[in-house]
């Protein structure tokens, strides 16, 4: 949903061919008017008014609801915004998340700017996601099916994503049960007795600390 203009109070953006408008106080970022011009942003409809020929959309709200869908292991379509010699920064719906090197490929990637350019359009997977600072991390490794492939053949990569994904998402599911399992199993256990022993008021002390 494209930025196309701006007043005082807000911008203005077109939605499926109708203009409406976003107050600042409903802006996540603290972009000026004239910096989100022209910029595509995401948006949620807050108030429609058909006889007025109103329409009142919502940058926070959309945003809430992108990160709440942002869970671990799950694949997001992302945009390159830049280059840098540590890896790339991908726009996700209005969240810029880094891709570290190490996690564009298994193979070793010497040169970015030969597998990725800003501008490029992608398939990245989510590996963390800290909601109270709203910052991601990102990874195209996990989806590739073989070694390499990122680097030798990216449109198989984004084919075969949901395949790779589901399993990294079942390869997180068993090692969670692996580590509730070792969890429970070296908890110590409280004898049932200690909760009878001594006078009648002792032992109703000890019942209620056993609760």
């Amino acid at each position: 949903m494209q930025v196309v203009g701006a007043n005082k109070g807000g911008v203005v953006a077109v939605v499926e061919g109708l203009r409406g408008f976003v107050p600042f106080s409903q802006i996540s970022t603290k972009s000026t008017a004239e910096e989100l011009l022209d910029k595509e942003i995401p948006l949620k409809f807050v108030e429609v008014d058909e006889e007025q020929s109103r329409l009142v959309l919502s940058n926070s709200k959309a945003m809430a609801e992108n990160q709440a869908q942002l869970g671990i292991g799950s694949v997001v379509l992302g945009t390159v915004q830049s280059l840098k010699p540590c890896g790339a920064f991908i726009d996700i719906g209005g969240i810029n998340g880094p891709l570290h090197v190490s996690q564009i490929s298994h193979d070793r990637v010497s040169d970015i700017a030969t597998v990725l350019q800003p501008g490029d359009t992608l398939k990245v997977m989510i590996l963390s996601h800290d909601r109270e600072r709203g910052c991601v991390s990102l990874s195209t490794k996990k989806l590739e099916p073989t070694p390499g492939d990122m680097i030798r053949n990216p449109k198989l990569v984004f084919e075969k994503e949901e395949e790779m994904a589901q399993t990294f998402r079942q390869r997180i599911a068993q090692a969670e049960a692996m580590a509730r399992a070792d969890m429970l199993r070296f908890q110590p256990e409280v004898p049932i007795d200690s909760c009878y022993m001594g006078s009648n008021n002792s032992a109703f002390l000890q019942q209620v600390a056993c609760l």
